[in-house]
């Protein structure tokens, strides 16, 4: 991680980036029934955000190409194919396509802002500006460039909203603003020095309340966000069932099943966990792409749950594996801590079996 004078919490800015990822993504049917796209579009991009939930990401990626080749004097095929890039990188752990992404991500920005100058102010033109400015600020604040990153996801906050008032009936879209005010909120402590920077977290739950009883078409991801907020704030119960609901029109996606695990492993339903994790292991390993960090997250979960069932065979399996993965140098660094805590479970698993 660079910039790192700041003492920022990486765990919860990842689950800023995917959580907002899928929200923007869905908003695209906030705005269905108003859509300026023919049917074919409108079509194509459902089907391309579908493809992206289900980890199928070339697949999105031909899809959003065909979009872009129907209106290419619009910023909406360049902003999602920018977005599946994006989420590909998320799910995967890598940096890859960040070169791509920036193509793609700062083309949809100059498409956009000419339309803005040339007297296109609808609230689709601030939805797709506001979109691209956001997912261009949270990619940069990932990768360590604070600053420039909230400067950034700030002025999309601030065209999402000009969308909303122009048809405040729009109540998915309140569900981007919410979950910004709410994360942006939960990282304010970090960024006090950045003056557009609040804590407006209860009024961000708030507005996604409201885009779930109200909105139109975002219904899973609202749910997803909100079961996000109940993680962090502890009460695993409720996300746990809210991220199950997800699994029902989506039971392959990683960014759903991440969640379940996630909230398994802290009420300690270690039997659920491990069933969890292995799934998502497996997948991992399957992956077009591999993960060594999603590799060291899944075994170091394993390997807590084994040792907390008594299983020290298992566990210690588990730490060897984390121990001799082979990994790039930036993966590396970035699994030290795996590294470490396994040594310790190792430790404790040894001395468990030398007592039996």
């Amino acid at each position: 991680m660079t910039g790192g004078t700041i003492p920022f919490n990486y765990r919860l800015l990842e689950i800023l980036m995917k959580r907002f990822i899928l929200i923007i993504f869905i908003l695209h049917g906030a705005l269905f029934a108003q859509s300026p796209f023919s049917e074919t579009v409108d079509s194509l991009i459902l089907k391309g955000i579908d493809l992206t939930l289900e980890s199928r990401f070339d697949s999105a990626m031909a899809v959003f190409l065909l979009v872009y080749e129907k209106t290419p004097d619009h910023p909406v095929g360049l902003f999602y194919m920018a977005a599946t890039r994006q989420s590909e990188m998320m799910d995967y752990e890598t940096d890859r396509y960040e070169d791509e992404f920036y193509q793609y991500i700062d083309s949809a920005l100059v498409i956009g802002k000419r339309s803005l100058d040339q007297g296109d102010s609808s609230a689709w033109t601030h939805f797709y500006v506001g979109s691209a400015y956001s997912y261009k600020g949270l990619y940069q604040v990932k990768a360590g460039s604070y600053v420039s990153g909230f400067v950034s996801a700030n002025k999309g906050i601030g065209h999402l909203k000009k969308a909303m008032k122009q048809d405040s009936t729009l109540y998915d879209a309140y569900l981007g603003v919410g979950n910004y005010q709410y994360w942006s909120g939960r990282l304010s402590k970090y960024l006090r020095w950045l003056p557009f920077i609040r804590d407006e977290r209860e009024e961000g739950i708030q507005n996604v309340h409201l885009a779930i009883e109200k909105g139109a078409f975002s219904k899973w991801v609202s749910i997803n966000s909100l079961a996000w907020i109940e993680y962090d704030r502890e009460e695993y119960a409720e996300a746990l069932h809210l991220f199950r609901l997800g699994l029902e029109p989506y039971p392959d996606s990683r960014f759903f099943i991440w969640g379940v695990g996630s909230c398994l492993f802290k009420i300690k339903r270690w039997r659920d966990a491990i069933e969890i994790y292995d799934r998502l292991l497996d997948s991992v390993l399957k992956g077009k792409i591999y993960s060594g960090y999603n590799e060291a997250e899944c075994r170091l979960r394993l390997a807590d749950s084994y040792f907390a069932l008594g299983q020290f065979p298992q566990a210690l399996q588990e730490c060897e594996k984390i121990k001799s993965l082979n990994v790039d140098e930036r993966t590396a660094k970035r699994i030290e801590d795996h590294k470490k805590e396994a040594s310790k479970i190792r430790e404790k698993c040894l001395e468990e079996m030398e007592r039996e």
